[in-house]
C-alpha cells in the first residue's frame, strides 16, 4: 500500500535509514516532509534477496509543472527533445539529490538491472526519469540497458571541512581569498551580528518574514503565511533536526540559516535576510559558510552541502563541485536519437565552467562530469 509517510511492507524505517547512508535527501523522515509538502504520494523500489541490496525512493500525483523536477521544460530550455508527460519522479521530490541506495559499495549488475525493470513496470506508459542523479548512478544505469545519453543538469556544491578544522579550511584557500575572508569575518564581527542555534520550532515565526524578502528578491512570489505552513511540516515531520542558525542585531532577526546534520555532514537548506537592516558586512557568507565551517570542525563534521548555483563562490571558499543528470529510464527515448545534441550541450557546459579558472579549480575529476 502507498501512504503519504514513507512505510514499506519490504523494509523498516530504521532499516532504510541505514540502506540511506550519508544520502539525507532520501531519509525516511525527509521522504515524508516531500509527501506532505508536495501532495504526493511517496514509495520505493527495493531489490535483494531476503535482504535490500538496492533501492530508490518514489514519487507520484504531485504537480511537476514549473518546479525544477519538471524535466521537459529542463530539456526544453536546453534545445533538446521532450520526453513523455508523468507524475512519475525516480527519488526525492525535493532536494535535487537523487541516489541509488546500496547496501554494498558495488551492487551486483543483476540487482540494478531488476530495479530498472521495476521502475519502468511502475512507469508504465509515462515516462521513467532520474533527476539530479551522480555520475556513478548514471553509469550503473546505462550499464544495465538505459539507451539514452544523460543530460548534464547542474554543479553540485560540496565544502570538505578538514581535520585541523577552521584554520586549515582557511590555509587551503589562495593568498588573496584568505585576506578576503578575514576582512569578511572582521566586518561581520564588527557589525555587532550575534549568531544562535535554534530549533526550527523556536523561530519559524519569526524567519517566516525573513525568508519572503530573500525570496522575493529572487522572482519568487510567496507570503508569510505560505513559507511559515512550510516550516511547519519541517517540523512536522523533522522535528529538532531542523536547526537553524539565526543572524540576530540588537535581538533583533535578521538573517536566518535553515540547515540538517546528517552523519558527517551538514546540509544547507534555506536563508532569508531582512535586507533594509543589514550593515553590508557579508552576512551571508559568513552566516552560511565561516560559521558554519567553524561548527562543524568542533563536532568533527567533514562536509557543508553547499547545493546549486553560485558555483564560483562557493568554490572561491574552498568548495569542489561535483556534476548532477537528468537520465530517461525508458527502454526508448527521444534522447537516443539525439545523443550528439546531448553531447553537444553537456560539453559546452563543461567548456563553460573550465572557462573560468576559479570555477575550474573545483573541479576534482573531470571524468566525473563526462558520463554518457
Amino acid at each position: 500500500m502507498k501512504r503519504t509517510r514513507f512505510e514499506l511492507d519490504a523494509i523498516s524505517r530504521a532499516s532504510w535509514d541505514e540502506l540511506v547512508g550519508r544520502d539525507f535527501y532520501s531519509s525516511a523522515n525527509w521522504l515524508d516532509f516531500c509527501a506532505t509538502e508536495h501532495g504526493g504520494v511517496v514509495d520505493a523500489v527495493v531489490v535483494g534477496n531476503g535482504a535490500a541490496e538496492v533501492a530508490v525512493p518514489l514519487f507520484s500525483g504531485a504537480d511537476l509543472a514549473g518546479s525544477p523536477y519538471d524535466w521537459n521544460a529542463e530539456l526544453t530550455s536546453r534545445s533538446l527533445p521532450t520526453l513523455p508527460t508523468g507524475d512519475l519522479v525516480v527519488g526525492p521530490r525535493e532536494g535535487y539529490q537523487t541516489r541509488l541506495l546500496r547496501a554494498t559499495p558495488a551492487p551486483t549488475p543483476g540487482a540494478i538491472t531488476q530495479l530498472l525493470t521495476e521502475l519502468r513496470a511502475r512507469a508504465a506508459d509515462e515516462a521513467c526519469v532520474a533527476m539530479y542523479l551522480t555520475t556513478e548512478d548514471v553509469r550503473l544505469f546505462r550499464a544495465a540497458g538505459v539507451p539514452a545519453p544523460a543530460v548534464l543538469l547542474e554543479c553540485d556544491a560540496w565544502l570538505p571541512v578538514p581535520d585541523g578544522g577552521f584554520d586549515a579550511w582557511l590555509a587551503v584557500l589562495p593568498s588573496k581569498r584568505r585576506t578576503s575572508v578575514r576582512k569578511e569575518m572582521a566586518a561581520f564581527t564588527a557589525a555587532g551580528y550575534r549568531i544562535q542555534r535554534l530549533p526550527l520550532r523556536e523561530c519559524s515565526t519569526a524567519i517566516a518574514p525573513l525568508a519572503v524578502r530573500t525570496e522575493s528578491k529572487y522572482g519568487h512570489d510567496y507570503d508569510t503565511a505560505e513559507d511559515l505552513a512550510t516550516f511547519r511540516n519541517h517540523e512536522r515531520c523533522l522535528g529538532d533536526a531542523a536547526m537553524v542558525a539565526l543572524c540576530t542585531l540588537d535581538d533583533t532577526p535578521v538573517g536566518f540559516c535553515l540547515y540538517y546534520v546528517w552523519r558527517d555532514t551538514i546540509f544547507l537548506r534555506w536563508t532569508g535576510f531582512d535586507y533594509p537592516r543589514l550593515r553590508n558586512a557579508y552576512e551571508y557568507f559568513n552566516l552560511l559558510y565561516y560559521e558554519q565551517v567553524r561548527w562543524a570542525a568542533e563536532r568533527g563534521i567533514r562536509w557543508i552541502h553547499a547545493g546549486l548555483k553560485a558555483a564560483k563562490a562557493k568554490v572561491s571558499r574552498g568548495a569542489i563541485i561535483r556534476p548532477l543528470w537528468l537520465l530517461d529510464l525508458g527502454a526508448t527515448s527521444p534522447l537516443t536519437d539525439a545523443e550528439h545534441a546531448v553531447h553537444e550541450h553537456n560539453t559546452a557546459f563543461l567548456d563553460e565552467l573550465f572557462a573560468d579558472s576559479t570555477v575550474a579549480r573545483g573541479i576534482a575529476d573531470r571524468a566525473e562530469w563526462l558520463a554518457r
